[in-house]
């Protein structure tokens, strides 16, 4: 739901801008629970990944396995975020019966290409050459936000808890899909 043009973690109430339909499209969503409710909970979240359905990890992977060689854009930022954490995290909030809109994700962040290196380095494919490039490289249909990362303190400060580094959260994945 945001535009990717500020340089700090988004918080939940920073205006809105999205720059594609699928932004434009979760943002009307929100609005819609927002106008016939106000007993909500809306999750923002970013950068998923977990043991079920495709996501960046296993595209990566196969794709090293397959071509020895990878390229992969620099310049979008973001916090991969562990499914089991993210449920871990909602389950918190809902048992909590905290109402409202709160970020999510794995804690830290880093840029696609960083993402893949450390994927590389817990699967010991030392031997995949990577090479960054810059999103106007892939031919997408839709405009990602080059900067995405999200501040969790609502979370933190509503539940006293926090969330993974997103590198510890990546490492127990790759030993629970090994």
């Amino acid at each position: 739901v945001f535009d990717g043009t500020k340089n700090s973690p988004y918080v939940e109430d920073d205006p809105c801008n999205p720059v594609s339909a699928y932004g434009r499209g979760k943002l009307m969503g929100e609005e819609y629970l927002r106008e016939i409710t106000d007993n909500y909970l809306i999750i923002r979240t970013a950068w998923l990944y977990g043991k079920h359905g495709k996501n960046f990890i296993t595209a990566i992977v196969a794709k090293a396995e397959e071509t020895g060689r990878l390229e992969v854009v620099d310049d979008q930022t973001g916090s991969p975020t562990y499914t089991v954490d993210l449920a871990a995290a909602v389950r918190v909030l809902i048992e909590g019966d905290h109402r409202g809109i709160f970020h999510i994700t794995n804690r830290g962040s880093c840029t696609w290409f960083e993402f893949a290196n450390k994927i590389m380095e817990y699967k010991e494919m030392n031997d995949v050459s990577i090479t960054p490039i810059k999103s106007e490289q892939l031919d997408r249909a839709a405009t990602r936000p080059a900067y995405s990362v999200f501040s969790c303190r609502k979370f933190a400060d509503a539940t006293s808890r926090t969330m993974r580094f997103w590198q510890i959260a990546l490492k127990d994945y790759m030993v629970r899909m090994s």
